[in-house]
C-alpha cells in the first residue's frame, strides 16, 4: 500500500468520525448561562421570592402516604397553616429567541464545611421535565419555576448514619446544583451552578415558633419513598 493510499485512507477516517459525531447531536457551550439560565431558588412558582435555604431536624420524618414514615426531603413543610412543601422551586431562563429548551433533570453535589475528609457525599440527580419556551423578545425572555428535590431521602439517609464524620450540630450543607436541557434543535446545555443552604440541627426544634415534627430514623441507607407530588408553574416573563 501506498503512502498516498495511507494517507487517503486516514482522512477518510477523519471525515466518517466528523461526520458520526455530527449526526449524534452536540453539547453546546452556555457559559453562565448565556443562552439557558438557572436564575435560583424561589419560595413559589411566582418567582418573586428568593429561597437561600432551610433549617432541618437531621433525623426528622414525615408521614408517607401510605401512613408509613420515610425520611424527610428537601424542600420541606415550613408552614403548619399551609400544609404542603414550601420552597425549592428552581427558576429557568430561556434566552434564545428561536428555540425552545425541555429540561432533562437537575444535579447536584453537595459539601459540609468542617467534615472529615472521609466523607464524600454522593452526587445526586432530579429528573423533571419542563419546557421553557423561546424568548419572543429578546428584552422579555421566557421563564419557568419547578419544583424540585434538592435533598433526597437517600441523600439525608447517609447523612443520618454518617453523623461520626460530620461536625458537631449545628452543622451546614451546601448544595450546588445546575439544570440539564435539549433546545428543540437538539443541542444539549448545562445552566449555570445555582447554590441552596442547608442547616441540620440535632433537636426536632421548630422552624417556626409552635410548629415541631420528628421522629428519628436511624434505620440505615434509605431507600427512598413515596413523595408528594410538585407544582410545575412555567410563564412567559412579560
Amino acid at each position: 500500500m501506498s503512502i498516498l493510499t495511507r494517507i487517503g485512507l486516514g482522512i477518510a477516517a477523519v471525515l466518517a468520525l466528523v461526520a458520526g459525531a455530527i449526526s449524534c447531536g452536540s453539547s453546546t457551550n452556555n457559559d453562565q448561562g448565556v443562552s439557558f439560565l438557572a436564575l435560583g431558588f424561589f419560595e413559589d412558582g411566582d418567582g418573586e421570592a428568593g429561597d437561600a435555604g432551610t433549617v432541618v431536624f437531621i433525623s426528622e420524618t414525615f408521614a408517607g402516604t401510605n401512613g408509613g414514615p420515610f425520611p424527610l426531603f428537601i424542600p420541606v413543610d415550613k408552614d403548619p397553616e399551609e400544609p404542603g412543601l414550601q420552597g425549592g422551586f428552581i427558576g429557568l431562563q430561556n434566552n434564545l429567541t428561536d428555540q425552545f429548551v425541555r429540561t432533562i433533570r437537575m444535579d447536584c453535589s453537595y459539601d459540609i464545611p468542617g467534615s472529615d475528609p472521609a466523607l464524600r457525599i454522593p452526587d445526586d440527580s432530579w429528573a423533571f421535565t419542563t419546557i421553557v419556551e423561546a424568548a419572543a423578545d429578546p428584552e422579555n425572555p421566557s421563564q419557568a419555576f419547578t419544583q424540585v428535590e434538592i435533598v433526597s431521602p437517600d441523600i439525608l439517609s447517609f447523612l443520618n448514619v454518617n453523623q461520626n464524620l460530620t461536625p458537631e450540630p449545628p452543622f451546614r450543607m451546601l448544595a450546588t446544583c445546575w439544570v440539564v436541557g435539549v433546545s428543540s434543535a437538539g443541542d444539549t446545555f448545562t445552566t449555570n451552578p445555582v447554590l441552596y443552604q442547608v442547616q441540620f440541627t440535632d433537636e426536632p426544634t421548630c422552624r417556626q415558633a409552635g410548629f415541631c415534627v420528628g421522629e428519628p430514623f436511624n434505620q440505615g441507607a434509605g431507600a427512598g419513598g413515596t413523595f408528594t407530588v410538585f407544582e410545575d408553574t412555567t410563564e412567559t416573563a412579560g
